[in-house]
């Protein structure tokens, strides 16, 4: 029951909690850093573990460990002048009669997001953490990719070819540029490249019937099936390799949705066959209700020396920018054109 009511309270809170009265200014901090207001004992003790333990937990579909979140600690006497322009931190306090969990949005800066747990002692609070940490993690992700998408909206390249051939809004930065499958590009199947110091990003949009992706025990094995048909055909690779997913291991599937519409998220790693090539991809199945069909977007990442959590963010960052237009506003901007 617990639980429960502290998410009420998260959820209330996340719309409710911008604390008035305070200078707002521009907030500071990297990506997916979080500050964490703890006392030193604490944080090295069996309490610091547990924020460890949820926070900087593995991110999935990455073979070589990385972090969820860069965490950085300061003892709560020292959370003063520019640290409280963090745009995150996590705040532990304890508290003889309290026991919760609250959510402040732009208490000390804009954006920021600040997460306060209040707990009786050590323990409890730890039991906070790790029964709502889910939760917590939803709400600092949801904030940072917000962030992503505007960084993004200043530099956006043109994808108006993209939402004619699917009827979509998407934001790609402009060091994006679109690939070439033998001689042109094809408004059945986009392929968007970046070259970055280690290696390159790539994403794949298409669409499939939806028939071919069924909701059952082997969906993941029809998402496999498709990804793998249509890159072997469309990712150029040198011969005798082909573009597929690695097979030892099957990737990890949830339930999701991307503007409001049902779709099947896949997280696993690529693979060249007969190359010494891989690397993670993210792939976002969406039922596309207009046309009866599942729009396919996927991201991937070939860095293989390189830490890799930043780019995979980007890629989410950008497969959560979908946005459909509805049918009366795509004929009016095709009347307009």
């Amino acid at each position: 029951m617990r639980k429960y009511c502290l998410l009420l309270l998260l959820a209330i809170s996340l719309v409710s909690c911008d604390d008035s009265g305070v200078t707002v200014q521009d907030s500071i901090g990297r990506l997916n850093d979080i500050m964490v207001v703890i006392e030193n004992e604490d944080w090295e003790g069996a309490l610091g573990d547990s924020i460890r333990k949820e926070f900087a937990r593995p991110i999935l579909g990455i073979v070589r460990e990385e972090p969820l979140f860069t965490l950085n600690h300061v003892k709560p006497s020292a959370f003063k002048g520019i640290l409280t322009k963090s745009r995150n931190y996590l705040w532990v306090k304890k508290d003889q009669d309290t026991s919760m969990v609250n959510v402040k949005k732009n208490a000390y800066a804009n954006p920021q997001i600040g997460v306060v747990v209040r707990g009786t002692d050590a323990q409890d609070i730890a039991d906070l953490i790790t029964s709502n940490a889910d939760d917590i993690i939803q709400v600092f992700n949801k904030g940072e990719v917000k962030r992503k998408q505007k960084l993004m909206e200043r530099v956006a390249l043109n994808t108006d070819r993209i939402q004619k051939s699917f009827g979509i809004d998407i934001t790609f930065p402009r060091a994006y540029h679109y690939g070439i499958y033998k001689g042109e590009i094809k408004p059945d199947f986009y392929w968007l490249r970046r070259r970055i110091k280690e290696g390159t990003m790539d994403f794949m949009i298409y669409e499939v019937p939806f028939e071919r992706i069924k909701r059952d025990s082997n969906t993941v094995k029809d998402i496999i099936k498709v990804r793998d048909s249509i890159s072997a055909e469309k990712i150029l690779v040198d011969e005798p390799g082909v573009f597929q997913t690695e097979p030892i291991f099957t990737p990890y599937l949830n339930e999701s949705q991307i503007d409001g519409r049902f779709a099947f998220e896949t997280k696993g790693t690529w693979e060249v066959k007969n190359k010494f090539m891989a690397g993670p991809f993210v792939n976002y199945a969406i039922y596309n209700k207009d046309r009866n069909t599942w729009l396919m977007i996927e991201g991937y990442v070939s860095a293989p020396n390189s830490v890799q959590r930043d780019y995979l963010f980007e890629i989410e960052s950008i497969l959560k920018s979908v946005d459909f237009i509805e049918s009366n506003d795509t004929e009016d901007k095709a009347d307009k054109d």
